[in-house]
């Protein structure tokens, strides 16, 4: 039996993917900025990256609940 997919609504699709690029881009500048931060800039670009990611990722995770949440609804 083949499995069936849960459809996710467009405007969701588009925040979760829009979110995922979001946090592949501070992943990103966090590199960018250095493993080991050289100078207090570095140091606090880093930090404010991180914390960007962090509020990133509580962000996506709520879409995707969301997400879940709503298409389960469309098929129940």
């Amino acid at each position: 039996m083949k499995a069936r997919r849960i459809p996710v609504p467009a405007p969701l699709r588009a925040k979760i993917s829009s979110l995922e690029a979001q946090l592949a881009f501070c992943d990103a500048l966090i590199t960018f900025a250095g493993q080991i931060p050289e100078t207090i800039h570095q140091r606090a670009q880093i930090r404010v990256y991180k914390a960007l990611e962090g509020i990133l990722s509580v962000e996506l995770q709520g879409a995707r609940k969301e997400a879940t949440d709503r298409s389960k609804k469309l098929t129940a």
